[in-house]
């Protein structure tokens, strides 16, 4: 018992919304962990199938925080959360259809622990299908760097998975929480951080990323909907000059397979930097433009 109280509490915050299939196993994910100083914080947004319920049974047995509300979205949830119901020093957010490794909360707040000054820790996946089957790995150089990563973040060549992160609760204190108009919350939340945080990355996986039909982000064109949006927010800044030129080659290439008109505006405005012309993204948009339909 002593033990626990020198460690610093750990939030894992959850929003729960139809994974009747997996929520079982993320929760257990959570009150298992090798880390011995948690709270485990459940909203159930609103499930249409028997996520409630079996939360609730989980709840009975296991003493953690639930609430059972309708359905007002992840954003709003989240925010909801953080600025409510968490007490912890730490905070991490665990989809209701991912898990953790188990020793992932005790790896990040060591790490965390030993940079006080650093707005998150980032570790990568694991991808698994939806019946819990590991996926063939994917190696991403994006993925192994500490420090200040804002600029190289802004340009697409580092990527930071959102089920790896572990945040102390005073960043989101001082960046405020997440934009609620935007629903990419991970991607908003990265660059707002990394704006004025270093970042540490752990190179252990340390949390299993379930890919099925019902993922959000399987449908692509409505991910670069809210890509833009976020974007949007940040094209004043001193880095979207250096930037604009991978982003919008790279949304060229991906509007180039659904939407011939938004790939045109984007091919208009990605031509006006001479660093376009040097970006893979260009040709291969051109190819897709062209000859893809």
């Amino acid at each position: 018992m002593n033990n626990i109280k020198t460690k610093p509490l750990v939030s894992i915050i959850m929003s729960s919304y139809n994974h009747e299939k997996y929520v079982k196993k993320a929760v257990l994910s959570a009150l298992e962990q090798t880390y011995e100083n948690i709270e485990l914080i459940v909203v159930d947004d609103g499930s249409r199938d028997n996520s409630a319920l079996i939360l609730k049974e989980l709840s009975e047995q296991y003493k953690f925080y639930l609430e059972i509300r309708d359905n007002h979205g992840l954003v709003k949830t989240l925010n909801y959360i953080l600025k409510n119901l968490v007490n912890g020093v730490y905070v991490c957010v665990l989809d209701s259809d991912d898990y953790f490794a188990l020793e992932k909360i005790e790896e990040q707040v060591n790490i965390l622990l030993k940079n006080p000054d650093a707005g998150l820790c980032y570790s990568p996946l694991h991808e698994i299908d939806g019946n819990g089957n590991l996926l063939p790995s994917k190696k991403n150089i994006r993925n192994t760097k500490s420090g200040y990563l804002f600029e190289e973040f802004f340009m697409g060549k580092i990527h930071i998975p959102d089920g790896g992160v572990l945040i102390p609760l005073e960043v989101f204190k001082n960046i405020g929480y997440y934009d609620e108009d935007i629903e990419l919350e991970d991607y908003q939340l990265w660059f707002k951080i990394l704006e004025k945080y270093p970042a540490i990355y752990l190179d252990k996986k340390l949390c299993y990323y379930r890919t099925h039909d019902s993922n959000v982000s399987n449908n692509e064109l409505k991910m670069l909907g809210w890509e833009r949006q976020v974007i949007q927010k940040w094209e004043n800044h001193p880095v979207y000059k250096k930037a604009a030129p991978y982003i919008l080659t790279r949304w060229f290439a991906k509007y180039s397979k659904y939407d011939k008109i938004i790939a045109w505006q984007m091919l208009k405005k990605s031509i006006k930097y001479p660093e376009s012309f040097k970006n893979k993204n260009f040709y291969k948009g051109l190819k897709r433009f062209l000859f893809y339909w």
